[in-house]
């Protein structure tokens, strides 16, 4: 018995990456797009009493992708796979991972749920929004959240100076930010945010913290309409620091969104490649997974 993996029909460049750094047999897909929307599968070669790695993203077009991770992942076990596991680094639907307001819909739960249910074995994933949740929910099914700081650490450890200081848009990312400062050697703050629930307005402030001529790095784990970033950057600018850069683990944001940062005065926008985009610069995460993958089931 080996693994194999089968790249999703949106992922060949990360697939082309992993199975560079895993050295693993890959299966083929046929796929194609119909005029209505729909997308047609089919898997070639052997997969009964494999391992099989599926690696495919879940953004964008959410349902879309999950709909297909779950249709290629009940063909494999009808077809006898011995177990099916899937690769997703940004996994959608894990914000809505409890109820706020009544009646609604716990996205998180549902969506691993379903996929459970379609033959989905283990998820791999990296950075999803609550990690307690993630892991809790949905017990029969086996989940791991690899940190994506791993990777930011090793491409910060040349660009750090003595002025550097690491900073959250918010409380959440506390935890990651300290080990990261500890592994760098540079100090870190995290700024407060409080979101409405119903209007979803940002608002971020702190304690009137220093940065002036600091090196100020923030960094957030996504960013979608970049509200909370935008409004960190903004209060962190008028505190005159030498240069802010701003890193996301997942980059969900439309272009425009980053053509705001350069018009504030943000130096640089950086992305890990948990979503491969062009128009930002990307730091590899394909290591920091392949060798999980090589660690925990290889």
């Amino acid at each position: 018995m080996e693994m194999k993996i089968l790249s999703g029909p949106t992922s060949e460049e990360l697939s082309s990456k992993m199975i560079e750094k895993l050295d693993l047999p890959s299966l083929n897909l046929e796929s194609k797009f119909f005029t209505d929307g729909e997308t047609y599968l089919r898997i070639d070669g052997e997969v009964e009493n494999e391992d099989i790695l599926i690696i495919e993203n879940t953004y964008p077009y959410q349902e879309k992708r999950l709909l297909e991770i779950m249709l290629i992942a009940s063909t494999l076990k009808e077809y006898k796979a011995s177990k099916v596991y899937l690769f997703a680094p940004y996994l959608c639907y894990a914000r809505a991972d409890r109820r706020r307001l009544e009646k609604e819909v716990i996205a998180h739960r549902i969506t691993l749920e379903l996929l459970y249910k379609s033959g989905v074995d283990s998820i791999i994933t990296f950075n999803v929004h609550n990690r307690e949740a993630f892991v809790s929910l949905v017990p029969e099914l086996e989940k791991y959240d690899i940190n994506a700081l791993e990777s930011i650490e090793e491409y910060l450890r040349e660009k750090i100076d003595a002025e550097t200081v690491l900073v959250g848009p918010d409380k959440g990312i506390d935890s990651d930010l300290k080990r990261l400062s500890e592994e760098l050697g540079t100090s870190y703050f995290c700024l407060d945010k409080y979101r409405d629930p119903k209007t979803h307005e940002i608002i971020i402030t702190d304690d009137g913290s220093n940065f002036e001529d600091k090196n100020i790095i923030l960094i957030d784990d996504v960013i979608t309409s970049g509200g909370t970033a935008l409004e960190a950057s903004r209060l962190i600018l008028s505190r005159k620091p030498k240069r802010l850069s701003f890193i996301v683990v997942h980059a969900l944001a439309k272009p425009e969104i980053f053509s705001k940062f350069k018009q504030i005065g943000v130096s640089e926008v950086i992305s890990t490649n948990t979503i491969i985009r062009s128009d930002i610069n990307q730091i590899d995460i394909c290591f920091t997974a392949s060798r999980f993958i090589k660690d925990k089931f290889l």
